[in-house]
């Protein structure tokens, strides 16, 4: 009995694979079970509502949502309104309409407020999301907020709050993503998410001063968050990376001190110079700058500009 079955289930699977054409052979979905498009008569609301199915399974994304659309049309009050709207989603997010499909979603949750799959319809959202982030990532940002507002502590909630910081620090508003990331911590401090937005935060002050004149008060905040990660999760799997961007900023520090240091030299004021080269040497003693602060003291002890 076992092998007739296997046989059956091998042949089914050959017709799938070697059929050639749209519908011509027999197809399975959870919600229709085998069908055979061929079969099917459109004007029997369930079959039509297959034949809509196997459409979007055979990747005839626009055919499919049309179809799932004059079924809702023609049977606005049937029990097949919510699958509809469901698969109209499932059919926009195959054919990377990624904000259509959320829209779609949303449709279903105000027509059937609280009904049993809101919890897959939200996750469906969120994978919209995540898709919509990578073409339009401040697009993205509404999905995921859309999200919260609909359970602000739910299971989705944490992720939907990270990837708004992600989404802005994509577009580069770096501003946004570090208020996103911080907004984790408030909101959401025992999520998994908490040590990523805690590193994330300076990252976005620091991806910020790479676009500005690199203000010294950020890039201090920034290596400051950078050590408060550190030390709040000492084991984190972010700790070389934040110690790697320590030093970046410690370079960067003393970069600009270093050429604060030139300019009070060009300005015959070799005292005022020394104070930052020897801040330079005492504070970032493992930089490139140091030795260079160093070369360029003992250059000025050598013609007596400063006192030896």
């Amino acid at each position: 009995m076992k092998q007739v079955r296997l046989a059956l289930l091998l042949l089914l699977a050959t017709m799938l694979i070697s059929t050639p054409g749209a519908y011509a052979g027999w197809v399975w979905n959870k919600d229709t079970g085998w069908v055979d498009p061929l079969t099917l008569d459109p004007g029997v609301p369930d079959q039509r509502y297959k034949l809509a199915v196997v459409m979007m399974l055979d990747g005839d994304y626009e055919s499919s949502v049309k179809e799932f659309q004059k079924l809702l049309k023609q049977y606005p009050d049937s029990d097949l309104v919510e699958p509809c709207y469901f698969n109209i989603g499932r059919a926009y997010f195959l054919a990377g309409k990624f904000k259509k499909s959320f829209e779609t979603y949303e449709t279903l949750l105000e027509k059937f407020p609280g009904i049993r799959i809101t919890g897959l319809v939200h996750s469906k959202e969120f994978e919209a999301g995540v898709a919509l982030m990578q073409e339009n990532p401040k697009g993205s940002v509404r999905i995921f907020e859309g999200i919260i507002e609909h359970n602000p502590q739910g299971p989705l909630a944490p992720d939907c709050q990270v990837k708004i910081g992600d989404a802005y620090f994509l577009a580069e508003d770096f501003v946004s993503a570090g208020e996103a990331y911080r907004g984790v911590l408030e909101n959401y401090p025992r999520s998994e998410w908490a040590p990523y937005s805690m590193y994330r935060i300076p990252l976005s002050r620091l991806s910020l001063e790479f676009r500005r004149d690199r203000d010294m008060g950020n890039l201090w905040k920034a290596r400051d968050g950078f050590e408060e990660y550190i030390a709040n999760y000492p084991d984190g799997t972010l700790v070389d990376e934040a110690k790697a961007k320590i030093h970046e900023v410690e370079e960067l520090i003393a970069q600009k001190e270093y050429q604060i240091a030139e300019f009070y030299l060009r300005k015959k004021k070799p005292m005022s110079a020394m104070v930052y080269l020897k801040k330079i040497s005492d504070r970032f003693p493992n930089t490139r700058w140091a030795i260079k602060s160093q070369d360029t003291i003992d250059f000025l002890k050598k013609i007596n500009a400063i006192k030896k």
